[in-house]
């Protein structure tokens, strides 16, 4: 098995944080390799970072610029090693002492799953405002009191976040060919300030592709940290807006679907004028989403053009 970090200029000490929770595994490290994938980072990390905790671990620098190129550099280097199996960290997650033993042991006990993750909870430098309840899940903060698997997609709550994820050889592999076959999934993804989502659901979602099951279990438990910075209102209206536009980009690219057409001018007026009348910081989360949801229209609609001409 590989523990795989995908990192673009992490925070020192989060990192830091993360790497000391994997030495704390309570599975022996000679059972895991370590692969850290420095995607462009400013200051290269095999320079800076001491691994020699662990006796099969390296840094591996993709100059590729976004998440979904990081993780299919992990992937491609998974795939050469002939390993079977993956377990995604962020550089911003903690896991408890007995995630990787429980999710090998979930590995053997279920061979119908292909993907399977935990819970998400987070830790949060100061205490959020109220109102953050009902955006949580765009800063993949997810906590249940119940196991739960699918088969088909019905939900995206069904589909783990790569954070904590595991991924078995199988998937990975359908998922290299799947991008093999169509580039432009690795536009998903954050990169840079561009807050692009969806890379990781596609990922997921080649577990249905192979009649394979996801899973989610409440033994599997992470600590996400949220910095301060990302309770802003301006952090959540952009992580919305790559929410809502990489999922309309991953749902033309998988299923053909097209984003709905925008509304008549008679009721965007008036949605525009119960927006504009939301308090402040909720005006700039809404606006966040119909701009999204504007410019997910005009995307797929040049796509479908170019497809037309070609």
């Amino acid at each position: 098995m590989i523990v795989a970090i995908c990192t673009h200029n992490p925070r020192p000490a989060y990192l830091a944080e993360t790497l000391g929770a994997l030495r704390a595994q309570t599975q022996p490290v000679s059972d895991w390799r370590l692969l850290i994938i420095d995607n462009a980072s400013r200051e290269p990390l095999d320079q800076t970072l001491d691994l020699s905790w662990h006796p099969d671990a390296r840094v591996v620098r993709e100059e590729k610029l976004g998440t979904a190129h990081a993780r299919h550099r992990a992937l491609r280097e998974a795939r050469e090693l002939k390993e079977r199996l993956v377990l995604f960290v962020d550089d911003d997650n903690i896991l408890a002492n007995n995630y990787i033993a429980r999710g090998l042991a979930i590995a053997a006990e279920s061979p119908q799953l292909g993907a399977w993750g935990g819970q998400l909870q987070p830790r949060y430098e100061t205490p959020p405002p109220e109102w953050l309840n009902n955006y949580k899940q765009y800063l993949a903060i997810w906590e249940f009191d119940q196991d739960r698997e699918a088969g088909q997609l019905v939900s995206y709550d069904d589909i783990p976040p790569t954070a904590g994820c595991f991924i078995r050889a199988e998937v990975i592999e359908k998922y290299l060919q799947l991008v093999a076959d169509e580039p432009r999934r690795l536009l998903l993804g954050a990169r840079g300030s561009l807050q692009l989502r969806g890379e990781d659901t596609d990922l997921v979602l080649a577990t249905f592709d192979l009649g394979l099951k996801t899973g989610r279990f409440t033994s599997l438990a992470l600590t996400h940290i949220i910095p301060d910075g990302r309770l802003a209102p301006a952090y959540i209206a952009n992580l919305m807006h790559g929410t809502l536009l990489g999922t309309a980009m991953l749902e033309y690219i998988r299923f053909k679907r097209i984003p709905k057409p925008s509304d008549g001018l008679l009721p965007r007026f008036l949605q525009l004028y119960r927006t504009a009348r939301l308090p402040a910081h909720l005006r700039t989360i809404a606006f966040a989403e119909l701009r999204a949801k504007r410019e997910a229209r005009k995307l797929v609609s040049d796509w479908q053009k170019h497809e037309r001409r070609n």
